[in-house]
């Protein structure tokens, strides 16, 4: 009886010590972003892709659907125009037009850049410039497209009709029917300067200036021919026609070159209701408003004034020799406002932390775009620039970041800091030196104390704590608890128990023979 009772205890208590305390710090999953007890914005991830995924698949097959009513309709229509009897009440009302699909060369990328105050905007706003430039350089980014098909977008229609208009005043010209030729290209031209804020580039602009010019010349107009000869230069400098062209088209070019260079240079001055906003002169970063921008050629330039969130400005602007021209628009908010202005709050109360992380990556996945580069810069009471960037890959969630304090350069030199191009080329080009946000997780979390080699209170809780499962005492405990009561069973089962010199106990005979 008494073994049963010994044998009884030790288990209750090997169960017991097997059992831990409780858990000291609370459950960290670094690898899903997830901090249960560290509300950072993170905890729903996993959620969050499956409902994307879910949702895109549901966006998947609504394309789908909408894709075969279209056809059904087209043919319907097609029906309808060869049916005289039909009324033309019973016609499907007419879709509304769809801008055009936008096809990358490059990772899609958005970029946001912060500024202290006004007087910052004005006194570093070249050196910000000077980064978006880097920026819209690289091959490995498609940064001017990619903001002008999410914030801008062009009629898939209209421009299909202007491609098509084009591509017919081509043989016309190689038909020399320079006349009809001329009233093609003029319909394409019309189009995208009516809608040059939507252009992500000036490649279409171009050839169709070019060919303007040629038909021009083919007419003897000279004028007219170097007037558009010297718009495509402003947009390619370096271009020259091709082959295909004939010599005196190819001549009458170099004139209008020559001219071009000796017509001397001015200056733009450009305002917009929106401090910080880029400005595109003939598809390329000039800078940021508010700006005056000098040595600008003499004649025809096109124009675009950017900022996220907004509608962009455009339009194109003539200067003259030893001239200053003026452009001032006013940007007016788009669809994507609101979300655009939770974001960029958010970018400026939390920059650099993981919160900002999170609104990134959300954002990204709201735009379709792969990367979000924030920019943010601060002026010091000695007036030296305090210059920070984050590159956020919203695919793998991993960021990497660069900062560097330099002397302001002056303005027009800020390509020539060594600083800055530095600070570039570490946050657009290096393709290593990321780092997973959830290791950004983790500092936050030892820095809030919350985690689990974070110092406590007092010198006896800043030890490691572990379970008591993992002390080795307890098993020294266990051990001789168990090796006694092993010794306690052979003797009770082996021995003659007995208490106060009596009682009766269990006996075991062993004869030897």
């Amino acid at each position: 009886m008494r073994f049963s009772v010994v044998y009884l205890v030790l288990v209750a208590f090997t169960f017991l010590s097997l059992t831990p305390a409780g858990v000291s710090l609370a459950e960290l999953r670094a690898d899903d972003l997830e901090l249960d007890e560290l509300d950072l914005g993170l905890e729903e991830e996993e959620d969050e892709e499956e409902s994307g995924s879910k949702s895109k698949k549901s966006e998947e097959d609504e394309e789908e659907s909408e894709e075969s009513g279209e056809s059904e309709e087209s043919e319907s229509e097609e029906d309808a125009e060869e049916s005289e009897d039909e009324s033309p009440a019973a016609k499907k009302p007419a879709k509304a037009e769809e801008e055009e699909t936008y096809t990358s060369n490059g990772k899609k990328i958005i970029a946001f850049y912060l500024f202290d105050d006004s007087h910052t905007v004005k006194a570093a706003s070249h050196v910000t410039a000077e980064t978006a430039s880097h920026l819209a350089e690289s091959k490995d980014f498609d940064y001017v497209g990619t903001e002008a098909a999410v914030f801008g977008g062009i009629q898939a229609s209209g421009m299909k009709t202007a491609k098509k208009n084009f591509e017919e005043g081509k043989a016309l010209y190689a038909d020399l029917a320079a006349e009809e030729a001329i009233e093609k290209f003029k319909s394409a031209l019309k189009f995208l300067e009516d809608n040059i804020e939507k252009l992500g580039d000036t490649a279409f602009l171009s050839e169709v200036l070019l060919y303007l010019g040629a038909s021009y010349k083919l007419l003897d107009e000279d004028e007219q021919a170097e007037a558009h000869f010297a718009a495509y230069i402003s947009l390619n400098p370096d271009g020259m026609p091709d082959e295909s062209f004939s010599s005196e088209v190819v001549s009458a070019f170099k004139d209008a070159k020559s001219n071009a260079e000796d017509a001397g240079s001015g200056s733009i001055k450009v305002q917009c209701n929106q401090e910080g906003s880029l400005v595109f002169i003939d598809g390329k970063i000039a800078g940021m408003t508010p700006v005056t921008l000098r040595r600008i050629s003499a004649g025809k330039h096109y124009y675009r004034i950017h900022k996220n969130g907004f509608r962009d400005a455009g339009g194109n602007v003539t200067v003259r020799n030893g001239k200053t021209a003026s452009i001032s628009e006013t940007l007016t908010e788009n669809s994507s406002s609101s979300s655009m202005d939770e974001a960029v709050s958010a970018m400026k109360s939390d920059f650099g932390t993981a919160s900002m992380m999170r609104k990134s990556v959300d954002l990204a996945k709201e735009l379709d775009v792969d990367n979000v580069l924030v920019i943010k810069a601060s002026l010091g009471s000695d007036e030296r620039l305090k210059y920070q960037g984050y590159m956020i890959d919203s695919n793998k969630k991993e960021f990497k970041k660069s900062e560097a304090v330099f002397n302001l350069p002056e303005k027009g030199e800020a390509d020539s800091s060594d600083a800055l191009n530095q600070f570039n080329k570490a946050l657009v080009d290096d393709p290593y030196e990321y780092k997973s946000i959830s290791d950004l997780l983790m500092e936050e979390a030892e820095m809030l104390g919350l985690s689990e080699n974070a110092p406590a209170e007092s010198d006896k809780d800043s030890k490691e704590k572990k379970p008591v499962y993992k002390e080795w005492w307890l098993w020294t405990v266990v051990g001789v608890v168990v090796a006694g009561g092993v010794a306690a069973g052979v003797v009770c089962g082996l021995g003659k128990c007995t208490s106060g010199g009596g009682g009766s106990g269990a006996t075991l005979d062993i004869n030897f023979q």
